[in-house]
């Protein structure tokens, strides 16, 4: 019996600059963003939208604290309600004197779901402050499951590898919140095509644009991808706002009924 999704899923992601280390400000911008939201049953925003990717430890203790990340999270949860749909980004946990990069997906009924970023970017800190996740998150909305990964995740294919699932794949989307730099934006636009081809799902990557408080550019080209690889919508590089497309259950299941090329994949565990 397949497992694959029977109905269509309509997706969106936010291109936005983000105000280093402005908490309020930078939630004050994605409520301005979503009174024009495009219809979606999910909404993505860029990894660390409501303080840019600040890892440095000082940094670190002042975007996590505890009535930072509430503000967050009734943030996330007042707009989930409000579009009645699926809403998700990631924040700074701290945990003690240890932080986690945490995705966290919200339903329209307030329920959470989360994953914590596995691969840390140790060229920014993270691998010294931060602990890593250990366990894959599928999640489900309208029938299809979605695997929830973090920007560097996408450099690691063996931790995002489709696993078999009673004989079917164990995803049909993949979603990526990032801030990936303009210095290795090919590498990105590479890596969520090969994402997608690889394990003949959809991919969702959002990007961050502009100028970060460590100099860093980025520069967007955010991106939801078929799973012939093929670029469904892309957000030109320096705008800022949304880009929405429909990803369609027949088209994946057509894909994987015509080349069933994971089934000759190779068997392992994570």
């Amino acid at each position: 019996m397949s497992i694959y999704p029977s109905e269509d899923l309509n997706v969106a992601c936010l291109q936005m600059d983000i105000k280093w280390c402005s908490i309020e400000e930078n939630l004050a911008a994605v409520e301005s963003y979503l009174f024009s939201a495009p219809s979606a049953d999910l909404y993505l925003l860029p990894e660390t939208f409501a303080s840019g990717f600040a890892t440095e430890k000082k940094l670190l203790f002042e975007v996590s604290t505890n009535d930072f990340v509430d503000a967050i999270t009734k943030a996330l949860k007042r707009w989930s309600f409000q579009k009645k749909a699926w809403v998700g980004g990631t924040i700074f946990m701290r945990e003690g004197n240890r932080f986690r990069n945490r995705f966290i997906m919200v339903s329209p009924d307030g329920e959470i779901t989360y994953y914590d970023k596995r691969h840390r970017f140790s060229m920014a800190g993270e691998g010294e402050y931060f602990d890593r996740g250990d366990t894959r998150v599928v999640m489900q909305i309208k029938g299809w499951r979605l695997l929830l990964a973090i920007c560097y995740d996408l450099r690691f294919p063996v931790w995002l590898r489709q696993q078999s699932n009673n004989g079917e794949p164990e995803y049909d989307g993949l979603l990526i919140p990032a801030n990936w730099p303009e210095a290795r934006h090919s590498a990105w636009e590479t890596l969520l095509k090969a994402r997608a081809i690889e394990n003949q799902c959809y991919v969702l990557g959002v990007n961050r644009v502009g100028l970060d408080g460590f100099g860093v550019n980025y520069v967007g080209g955010s991106l939801s991808i078929g799973p012939w690889g093929d670029v469904g919508k892309e957000m030109p590089k320096t705008k800022t706002g949304w880009i929405s497309t429909t990803w369609e259950a027949i088209h994946l299941s057509a894909v994987r009924k015509r080349y069933p090329f994971l089934k000759d994949a190779d068997l392992f565990s994570i």
